[in-house]
């Protein structure tokens, strides 16, 4: 190998690590301390989750998961003591078939609220069984 072909080859790979260090050093970061599970946040999860409670709702005209359902979700997420919406499994990616949300709440939910905030976004709701 030529001596001009080796200081190349030494070159590029001395500044591959210089290139890609962004990539280099993101890859091999350590999650924080914080978000790694602990016996104490475990500990939060499972009492939040036995303090949470949980209301499904059929949402009657909420077809598409692109525009009727966020519409939803936002009336929803205004009430007082919501925790979490989710959308009940479908079928299909594009059409929703199944007009059941999934709704977590702490404390308690004013029902007749919330049914008055989904009519308000142009939809009719009522509490189903879980």
């Amino acid at each position: 190998m030529s001596a001009k072909l080796r200081l190349f080859c030494l070159l590029a790979l001395s500044a591959s690590p210089i290139v890609f260090q962004g990539c280099e050093q993101s890859c091999n970061q350590s999650l924080p301390s914080s978000s790694a599970a602990t016996p104490s946040s475990l500990d939060s999860d499972a009492q939040e989750s036995a303090e949470s409670k949980l209301v499904s709702l059929k949402i009657e005209g909420m077809t598409c998961p692109s525009g009727c359902y966020p519409s939803v979700k936002s009336a929803i997420a205004k009430q007082k003591g919501v925790l979490d919406i989710e959308l009940a499994p479908q079928k299909e990616a594009d059409v929703i078939d199944n007009p059941i949300v999934f709704v977590k709440y702490k404390g308690k939910l004013d029902l007749e609220s919330t049914l008055k905030a989904i009519s308000r976004a142009g939809f009719e709701a009522q509490e189903v069984p879980n």
